[in-house]
């Protein structure tokens, strides 16, 4: 299900990806802060689905204007172990320890929390971090 919020013109496309961080300190006493950061979770990953026709808002923080944008949050690549790795499968995260600044994100991906319950939507690949093998899969957190 989409999520209706307000983002900058600039970035109001379909499929503009973004982690929205927590709102920021004029966000606080600002009119639209319910639909603009009521909606969305500090540190998740939402997708632009739809721009809608309305007209744009005023906002001091997205060089004058924001538009309203339906997002939701996108299927997300982590490294599991492979025993854990079948698709269709729900598992609760576990982030593994990789040495590898290149492959820290597979392995602790923004958007994704530990203990968060995700589905496993795809098997991907095999990568390898401090002697390990581990399986890249696609997933879907699951919304308690």
């Amino acid at each position: 299900m989409a999520i209706i919020t307000l983002v900058g013109e600039k970035l109001a496309r379909p499929g503009v990806e973004f982690i929205y961080y927590g709102p920021a300190e004029p966000c606080r006493t600002c009119k639209l802060a319910g639909v603009c950061v009521g909606n969305l979770e500090p540190g998740r990953r939402y997708k632009i689905l739809r721009v809608r026709s309305m007209p744009s808002h005023s906002c001091p923080l997205h060089e004058g204007k924001v538009r309203v944008v339906e997002v939701v949050e996108p299927s997300v690549e982590v490294a599991v172990e492979p025993r854990l790795a079948i698709a269709g499968s729900v598992i609760q995260l576990k982030f593994e320890e990789c040495s590898d600044p290149e492959k820290a994100e597979l392995f602790s991906p923004e958007g994704l929390f530990e203990g968060d319950h995700v589905k496993i939507i795809e098997i991907l690949d095999d990568v390898e971090c401090n002697g390990k093998t581990y399986k890249v899969v696609k997933v879907m957190r699951k919304k308690d």
